[in-house]
């Protein structure tokens, strides 16, 4: 009897657990601000995304890739002022993924502009749609 005690305890802790990183998941998500979004010309290799300065200053950010996969060479992303910071990626990713989280060296940073370089997967239909998320 105990011991099905014991497991009943552990088991309803573990999905407690799973809730929590749930929530937490949830709430780290709202902290990210779009900053732009892009549908990629397949018929290209380079596109870019504007940010305007009165979106502020970011600490972090990161890509989301939709509606179709594109392998991304790299990013380079362009400061206001006037430095940049290039990003090797070399690596496909599917609809509906992120890339990495990248941190924005010398605290506070005010985007310009990202520049993608990548080449096209042919799959089916549809343009690739990429999506500029900050962090503050």
């Amino acid at each position: 009897m105990m011991k099905l005690f014991a497991l009943c305890v552990m088991v309803g802790l573990g999905s407690m657990s799973f809730a929590s990183t749930d929530a937490v998941a949830k709430v780290q998500q709202k902290d990210w601000v779009k900053l732009g979004s892009r549908v990629v010309n397949m018929q290209a290799d380079h596109d870019e995304i504007m940010v305007t300065v009165k979106d502020g200053f970011f600490t972090k950010v990161r890509l989301k890739i939709m509606k179709a996969p594109i392998h991304l060479k790299n990013i380079n992303i362009i400061f206001g002022n006037g430095t940049n910071k290039n990003v090797v990626f070399n690596k496909k990713f599917a609809a509906g993924s992120f890339t990495r989280v990248i941190d924005l060296t010398g605290n506070k940073r005010i985007i310009k502009k990202v520049k993608l370089n990548y080449k096209s997967v042919p799959v089916g239909k549809g343009k690739a749609v990429v999506t500029l998320f900050g962090r503050r």
